[in-house]
């Protein structure tokens, strides 16, 4: 099997896209190298997995140039050939699906040269285009200003500078000004999604000015829907203020068609994590709008996104939150009904994982570390889950030596795990040690403190865990503490 840059990429064309770059190849304006035709049609006989025996650099070559001995610099040539037509086709191939673009540069080109009835054919072809587009966001008013500004340059070029149809220039800069504040604020929805330190925007005297402007520009543009989702979006991340929250929801269940599946993706993110601030700052009222959150998402087929399958990492919040928000049967049902729609990687890892918490919230602690023990995997989203649910698993079936034990694995995996941030590594190293004070306190051991500190106080060890910043499992804590 031959491994190259070129052969992976080609992996991910689908039959019509491979096809299609065949074509591409034979075309003497794209490719005027022979040699790359024959290895098409060797390529083809190959696809889609590459993985035959006879497909080595060696065989290939003594099929391309028979009779002579191989070379491995012209096979890399060769290969190195293939990448480029192969780039050089995905651009164009998704160029030509973006039919407004195209219309676009086509209709400069047409002024440029002066052809004003192939210009006024193409301008209505592109209009209609414009029209028929369901979706208006950040992409959409971009189009829109290009169109604009090409009928304003037009203007410019048959007539006098000094006329210049006022209402289109205004409405040229209004597409304009939506298109930068959406995408920009789309690049904060974004940082908030995804921020390490979850769901923050730092204080920056420029995203302060950004929101008095949106808001002024949202008064101006009312009537744009995808401005609103997220102007939204931004000020819940920025102000953490419950207004944004159920405006956005508003938006997302009366305005969804106006969307698309990656934004709707993004609204369900940005509102759970949202839900997960106020639990994790000691509104427990929240575990039950999180748990319809994700509830709602599923029975709508949202749950997909543009994936076309359940990701393991929301599988396993769906379970967590069910679970917490004491919806045991419906996650029980939950997990076996959608097992099948997780990726194939990550199926049975994901399955087995669920099961374990679903035992464990069933204090079936036995059947919970045989679950526990399949999961099988260098995942990073699972390690620290399925550390703490040992920890867990130990403190309450009150197993003294696996316990302390655990700790001590837990924190080596904090201290030797590089991919964690170190803020995260704080706030689970927080988690680790209010556990370990609780089962001390839970079997009497307070001789492992020294004498000269305070008496250990389960009231203070309570107001510590709820003062503390940033505290994952934090009512998990709690309630070990109230039950002592």
């Amino acid at each position: 099997m031959i491994k190259s840059k070129a052969i992976e990429l080609i992996k991910t064309f689908s039959e019509d896209e491979f096809r299609q770059f065949g074509l591409f190849t034979e075309s003497p304006y794209f490719n005027r190298e022979v040699i790359q035709v024959k290895f098409y049609q060797l390529l083809k006989k190959n696809y889609p997995k590459f993985e035959a025996k006879s497909f080595t650099k060696e065989k290939v070559f003594e099929k391309l140039y028979p009779g002579k001995d191989y070379n491995d610099g012209v096979m890399r040539n060769i290969l190195s050939k293939l990448l480029e037509l192969s780039q050089e086709f995905i651009a164009l191939h998704n160029y030509r699906k973006k039919k407004i673009p195209y219309y676009t540069d086509l209709l400069n080109e047409l002024s440029i040269r002066d052809t004003n009835t192939l210009f006024d054919k193409a301008e209505k072809e592109a209009w209609i285009l414009l029209d028929n587009v369901q979706i208006k966001d950040d992409h959409y008013f971009r189009n829109l200003y290009y169109l604009k500004n090409i009928k304003l340059n037009r203007i410019r070029n048959q007539k006098s500078t000094l006329y210049l149809p006022e209402e289109i220039h205004k409405e040229s800069s209004d597409a304009l000004i939506k298109s930068f504040l959406i995408a920009v604020l789309k690049n904060q929805i974004s940082l908030a999604n995804s921020n390490q330190k979850m769901f923050l925007l730092e204080e920056d005297e420029m995203l302060k000015n950004l929101e008095l402007y949106t808001e002024s520009a949202l008064n101006k543009y009312n009537d744009s829907v995808y401005l609103k989702y997220c102007y939204c979006s931004f000020q819940l991340a920025l102000t953490r203020e419950e207004k944004y929250y159920f405006e956005l929801k508003k938006i997302l269940n009366s305005f969804f068609t106006e969307l698309h599946e990656r934004d709707i993706k993004d609204i369900f993110t940005i509102l759970t994590n949202f839900c997960y601030y106020k639990i994790n700052s000691g509104n427990t009222e929240y575990r039950k709008e999180h748990f319809y959150l994700f509830k709602e998402n599923i029975e709508l087929g949202h749950y997909k996104g543009f994936r076309r399958f359940l990701e393991h990492i929301k599988y396993l919040n769906v379970t967590v939150t069910g679970l917490e928000a004491g919806e045991t049967q419906w996650v029980k049902e939950f997990i076996e009904k959608y097992k099948q729609e997780l990726d194939e990687q990550n199926r049975e890892n994901a399955y087995n994982f669920c099961r374990a918490l679903l035992f464990y919230n069933q204090k079936e602690y036995g059947n919970a570390l045989t679950e526990a023990s399949k999961v099988k995997t260098d995942d990073l989203s699972y390690k620290h889950q399925l550390k703490s649910l040992y920890m867990k698993i130990y403190f309450d079936m009150n197993e003294t030596e696996p316990f302390y034990s655990h700790i001590d694995s837990y924190r080596h995996f904090l201290i030797n795990e590089k991919r964690i941030p170190e803020q995260t590594k704080k706030n689970i190293s927080s988690y680790i040690t209010f556990t370990k004070k609780l089962y001390d306190l839970k079997n009497r051991l307070r001789e492992i403190y020294k004498k000269d500190e305070t008496e250990f106080n389960l009231s203070k060890l309570k107001q510590e865990i709820t003062d503390s910043k940033n505290l994952i499992n934090r009512q998990w804590l709690l309630e070990k503490a109230s039950k002592l």
